[in-house]
């Protein structure tokens, strides 16, 4: 199995030649090696609004770079800011686009921290030629071991404060590419439609399809998954269950219980999952 060992098997003989040099004995050499093992546990955190995603770069993690410790998963920008504040991470696997809005958000939030970002996808052709031209590591999913190896070393060899430089002076080209309220283009049976994304209320999942609900009263379904069509959508949608996305501006009231359920502006209801329920307050807060 091949795993993340080169960067940290280069610094461990380098250790042992210094210390062989300067006449080290056996007994410091074990103590120095126990102090650097233990230094060798870098912090990751992941931060990705898709919770299986997550968990399968985790997974990753554990069984190909046994030196990375993942100190936190979270799922949206607040979270994520609070998180690499907490754990002064070395790397951040960071979602480009969320629901929540841009991983360069995170970035612009935590620009005073010292960590080097490898991106996990993009939803945009432009960005990936940015990112690659400014020599900033991404992966695409589904993410293969021998890509993440590759990311992880370089990761920990750049100058994390160069990389940050660069990240922001791209954010504002980032931002601007596409307009939160441009109309989003689907496709159905009819041909193609336009939509304002003011005028959706609620998005429902329908196995390969998904509907969407619209002020007036209209029920549009659309031949691509609910997972697709999230990628298209502005920062002021939500996702507060496996199957259903909701338009903040159109949420008339919150409902507390296990989960919760929202009451929208047109009287229907949509439930709010347990596993989603955190995410779905904390966006509330941003508000």
């Amino acid at each position: 199995m091949i795993v993340c060992l080169n960067i940290w098997r280069r610094k461990a003989t380098k250790l042992i030649n210094y210390l062989n040099l300067n006449g080290g004995n056996k007994g410091i050499l074990i103590l120095a090696n126990e102090i650097y093992v233990e230094q060798m546990n870098y912090p990751v955190i992941i931060v990705d609004d898709e919770h299986d995603g997550a968990e399968s770069l985790e997974i990753l993690i554990k069984n190909y770079c046994p030196k990375l410790e993942v100190k936190a998963i979270v799922h949206n920008v607040q979270n994520a800011v609070s998180a690499i504040l907490l754990h002064k991470p070395v790397i951040v696997f960071l979602d480009i686009q969320m629901p929540s809005g841009s991983g360069f958000e995170v970035i612009e939030q935590t620009k005073e921290m010292n960590y080097s970002v490898i991106f996990t996808t993009a939803h945009e052709e432009f960005a990936l030629k940015a990112i690659k031209a400014n020599a900033i590591d991404y992966l695409l999913k589904p993410i293969i071991a021998e890509e993440l190896i590759r990311a992880v070393d370089k990761g920990i060899s750049i100058k994390p404060s160069n990389q940050i430089s660069g990240l922001l002076a791209m954010l504002e080209q980032l931002n601007n590419a596409k307009p939160a309220d441009s109309k989003i283009t689907i496709s159905n049976n009819q041909g193609l439609l336009f939509i304002e994304p003011e005028e959706i209320i609620r998005l429902e999942a329908d196995s390969n399809y998904t509907h969407f609900y619209l002020s007036d009263g209209k029920k549009i379904t659309a031949s691509k998954t609910l997972k697709e069509i999230e990628k298209l959508l502005p920062g002021y949608f939500i996702k507060v269950h496996s199957s259903y996305i909701i338009n903040r501006k159109r949420m008339v009231k919150y409902i507390k219980g296990d989960g919760g359920y929202l009451v929208m502006d047109d009287n229907v209801t949509v439930p709010v999952s347990r596993s989603y329920k955190a995410d779905f307050l904390g966006e509330l807060g941003k508000a």
